[in-house]
C-alpha cells in the first residue's frame, strides 16, 4: 500500500473517533412558555395532538407573559423554550432584546380575542358597574379638588347610592401577569384619562404611576401564580361584596362559584366581544423560534413544532365552531384567519 495514504488514514481514523466520542445532538420535545390565560387553549391543543400521537408530550410553564417572554428572548441556540404564549403582542423592547440574543427569526401566530371580565359570588347581589366605579374602588389616591388623597372608601354605596350597601373589595390579576397589564393599560388607564386631575399631571410616567398605584388597606387582593388555583381560593374565601376582574375562560370555568357582571353596560358575549361592543378585550399570540422547526426533510432539533403551527392555525381550531371558540376564544374575520394561516404554514419570519 502507498506510503502517501498514510497520513489520511490517520486523519479519517481520528474523525471517526471524535464521531463516536460525541453522539449528535438529541431532538427533544418542545418548551412552552408564556401566559396564564393562554394555558387553557394551549393545553386543548396539546392534549389533541398528543392523543394522536403526533407529538410527544411537551416541557411547559405557565409563568405570565412577561417572565415567558424574557426567557424565549434569551434562548441562544436550541436551548430554552421554543414557543411563548402572550396575552399581548410582544412589545418592540422584548423583540429587539430577542435580536440581541439571536433569536431573530420569530413565526408569530395570533390566535383570536379573548376578555377580562367582571364577576360578583354567584350568590351575591348584581352589579352594574361602571369602570369609574371600579377605578373608584381600587386606586390608591383619589383626587380632591387640586390634590390626591389617600382612598377612604370602604362601600360600593359610598362610590354610588345605586350600589348595594356591602364593604368593597376587588380581586385583580398580579403582578407580572399579562392580565396585570392589560388590567392596568385598559382599565385602571383607561378610567384615569377622564379625571382632570391626572390630565394636569406634566409627566407621562408620573400620570400612569397614579393612575395604576393600588390601594394597600385591605381593600384589593392580588391573584399571583399558581394563577387557576389562588384564584379559586380567594373566590371560595370572599366577603359578601366582592367582585373580581379575571380572564374570561376562568369565570366561565368557575360559574359554580361566581357570575359574571356587566361592565360599563355591557356583557362579555361572544357577540359583543367580536363586534367589539365590549371595550376590555386584547389579542392572543403564540410566537414560535423559527430556527427550532424541522424542515420538511425531518431535519431540526425539536419534535412537534411543525404539527404544533399546523394545528394552531386550522380552521377545526381557530375557526368560527372551532374547539377553541367553545372554550372562550373569539375567533378572527375569515380573512384575518387566512392570513394568518398562510404566514404561519409558511414559517413567514415577522418583521418589526
Amino acid at each position: 500500500m502507498p506510503n502517501f495514504l498514510f497520513p489520511y488514514r490517520l486523519a479519517l481514523a481520528a474523525v471517526a473517533v471524535l464521531l463516536v466520542a460525541v453522539p449528535a445532538r438529541a431532538e427533544r420535545p418542545m418548551h412552552i412558555v408564556g401566559s396564564t390565560f393562554l394555558e387553557p387553549y394551549v393545553e386543548s391543543v396539546v392534549a389533541k395532538l398528543v392523543a394522536e400521537g403526533a407529538i410527544p408530550v411537551p416541557t411547559a410553564a405557565h409563568g405570565g407573559t412577561g417572565p415567558g417572554v424574557a426567557s424565549f428572548c434569551s434562548a441562544s441556540g436550541n436551548d430554552g423554550p421554543d414557543v411563548v404564549a402572550m396575552s399581548r403582542r410582544m412589545r418592540q423592547v422584548e423583540f429587539d432584546l430577542c435580536k440581541e440574543n439571536d433569536v431573530d427569526k420569530i413565526i408569530e401566530i395570533q390566535l383570536g380575542v379573548s376578555a377580562l371580565a367582571l364577576v360578583g359570588l354567584k350568590n351575591g347581589p348584581n352589579f352594574d358597574l361602571a369602570l369609574r366605579d371600579l377605578y373608584l374602588a381600587v386606586a390608591a389616591e383619589l383626587p380632591v379638588d387640586s390634590e390626591f388623597v389617600r382612598n377612604t372608601l370602604t362601600t360600593w354605596k359610598a362610590i354610588d347610592p345605586h350600589h348595594p350597601d356591602l364593604p368593597l373589595h376587588v380581586l385583580v390579576p398580579g403582578p407580572g401577569l399579562g392580565s396585570r397589564g392589560f388590567f392596568e393599560d385598559r382599565f385602571l388607564e383607561a378610567a384615569c384619562r377622564k379625571i382632570p386631575q391626572i390630565k394636569a399631571i406634566f409627566s407621562a410616567s408620573e400620570r400612569a404611576k397614579q393612575c395604576v398605584t393600588l390601594r394597600r388597606d385591605g381593600r384589593v387582593g392580588e391573584i399571583g401564580l399558581p394563577y387557576a388555583r389562588n384564584l379559586r381560593n380567594a373566590i371560595e374565601k370572599a366577603r359578601p361584596g366582592t367582585v373580581a376582574v379575571v380572564p374570561l375562560t376562568f369565570a366561565e370555568e368557575m360559574l359554580d362559584l361566581v357570575k359574571i357582571l356587566p361592565l360599563d353596560g355591557e356583557l362579555p358575549t361572544p357577540a359583543a366581544i367580536a363586534s367589539r361592543n365590549y371595550d376590555f378585550i386584547r389579542p392572543l399570540f403564540i410566537d414560535v423560534n423559527r430556527d427550532r422547526v424541522k424542515s420538511f426533510a425531518g431535519v431540526g432539533p425539536v419534535v412537534g413544532l411543525r404539527e404544533f403551527i399546523t394545528e394552531l392555525t386550522r380552521e377545526e381550531t381557530i375557526g368560527s365552531g372551532g374547539y377553541l371558540e367553545k372554550e372562550g376564544l373569539v375567533p378572527l374575520r375569515a380573512e384575518q384567519r387566512r392570513a394568518v394561516r398562510d404566514a404561519a404554514l409558511g414559517l413567514r419570519i415577522v418583521q418589526r
